[in-house]
């Protein structure tokens, strides 16, 4: 019913970047994928309207955010594209401890999978993941790194005229892929982009037989120009979000208490993106766990922070500062850029801890340290574990372990703890002598609950594995100066 009515309070608001309760827009933000523990990620590309589009792809590791892989893709009217994400190990003649991604689709691409490929898989091409743009970031250098991370998709135009019809399929292939592989500059054949683009993913292990699905975030009204780019001009597409006819960009913000709107202004990506991470921001996640050894459970969190290069790698616009631009507070360094956040979890009957086998006073407050772009907090007993029980991730939360009598309730983690806030900078005073910007409390952050069952009962010699993933609930708090937002 919220999803109802903060879609009904959207509707006919232009001009403002916003989460779309009803999962379509211009950008796409997939928290996650992996091809750890044996698994491999599906990420599809639903192109839901008439219009024929132009979009960028990228891949970017979990460590601090640096791309891997990305390429343009042309959608004919209702395209799918759809791509596979593995581990080069498991490709005889690879080896290396990397990852790839494996595309049977048709729907032109630049780079073209089909012509620049680096190798084939039963008649479909693969693109390696490159860890080339490392070199400077002082994190870990080697291929493993790009193992698990998250990607965007963003809308670069929409596509009229002789590339609408180059880029459209007749019998399942485009009619002319070559038209549009070098475009390096917009034309008039290319308009702002709609929305309307759909995407989904899915963290598989097939021996397993788990699925991890989930539906990526989508930010509507992002830009008002097209965004198309050479290949060869490095630009941060995420960083272009765009007001109508201005320099600046205004987010959209359902805080709860109602919809809150805040301009932020400028001329570089590094200002404007606080419009995107404001309607990303929440102070406080809420989700389930469940660890119960009976049924074979364990649980896992993914938080990921999308905007989070801009603020803390200077490549991506931090600048070059000795501090992390808020809301983050370290920029990265030795692999890691760390927040402090606390979590209070529940059992099922509204007790916080256990003491002497009694409800008891809660215990000191735990601070888990979430240190990259893509995070994972594991809900085990071990406070440093290696990697995460369910998605065997390495870029896990530290200091944090459950007390072993809690097998099964929720947890809330709070992005804006006492002992570190963390805000986001004023967006622009608008409205007067004495007004005040509008400050969001937290973190951008996105995510999802990984639980896994296990039975090994069903028959004998028969286990079943029972997999789902369940987004995050938020809360996020605007203060203007010393009262609330309007």
């Amino acid at each position: 019913m919220i999803g109802m009515v903060l879609g009904l309070a959207l509707a006919g608001q232009a001009g403002a970047v916003h989460v779309n309760p009803r999962g379509t827009g211009q950008v796409l933000l997939y928290p996650y994928y992996t091809v750890n523990k044996d698994q491999q990620t599906y990420v599809t590309l639903v192109n839901t309207t008439e219009n024929a589009k132009v979009a960028q792809v990228s891949f970017r590791e979990g460590r601090n955010s640096r791309t891997v892989l990305d390429f343009k893709v042309f959608l004919s009217p209702f395209d799918v594209w759809a791509g596979t994400v593995f581990a080069l190990e498991d490709v005889a003649g690879e080896g290396g401890e990397g990852a790839a991604v494996l595309t049977s689709d048709r729907s032109c691409t630049s780079p073209s999978f089909w012509t620049g490929g680096h190798g084939m898989i039963n008649g479909s091409p693969y693109a390696r993941f490159t860890s080339s743009s490392f070199a400077d970031d002082g994190g870990p250098q080697g291929s493993a790194r790009t193992r698990e991370g998250h990607i965007e998709i963003v809308a670069l135009a929409d596509l009229t005229g002789s590339l609408a019809d180059a880029v459209t399929h007749r019998n399942g292939v485009p009619v002319d892929c070559a038209r549009v592989a070098n475009l390096n500059a917009p034309t008039p054949e290319m308009v702002a982009p709609g929305g309307g683009l759909l995407g989904s993913g899915a963290v598989i292990n097939v021996g397993q037989g788990t699925y991890f699905s989930f539906r990526a975030d989508a930010l509507d009204d992002f830009t008002s120009r097209t965004l198309i780019t050479g290949l060869d001009v490095l630009v941060d597409p995420l960083g272009e979000v765009n007001d109508a006819g201005s320099t600046n960009a205004t987010a959209r913000v359902f805080t709860g208490d109602g919809i809150v709107e805040a301009r932020y202004g400028g001329d570089t990506p590094n200002l404007r993106i606080d419009a995107v991470s404001a309607v990303l921001m929440a102070d406080t996640l809420h989700n389930d766990y469940l660890v119960e050894p009976a049924i074979g459970a364990s649980s896992d969190w993914v938080i990921t922070f999308p905007t989070k290069r801009f603020y803390t790698d200077p490549f991506a616009g931090a600048g070059d500062g000795p501090a992390a631009l808020p809301p983050f507070v370290e920029l990265f360094d030795e692999g890691a850029s760390c927040v402090q956040t606390q979590i209070t979890y529940y059992d099922r009957e509204e007790m916080t801890a256990a003491t002497g086998g009694f409800p008891g006073i809660p215990p000191a407050p735990l601070r888990p340290q979430l240190c990259y772009g893509a995070n994972v907090l594991t809900f085990g007993t071990d406070t440093s574990p290696d990697a995460s029980a369910v998605l065997g991730s390495r870029l896990v939360a530290v200091g944090f372990g459950l007390d072993p009598a809690f097998k099964a309730g929720w947890a809330r983690l709070g992005l804006d703890p006492d002992a570190e806030p963390h805000a986001l900078r004023p967006s622009l005073a608008l409205g007067g002598a004495g007004s005040s910007g509008k400050v969001f409390h937290g973190l951008p952050a996105i995510g999802f609950w990984t639980v896994n069952l296990v039975n090994n009962n069903v028959a004998d010699g028969v286990m079943s594995n029972y997999s789902a993933a369940v987004p995050h609930t938020t809360r996020v708090t605007c203060t203007a100066g010393e009262s609330g937002c309007r």
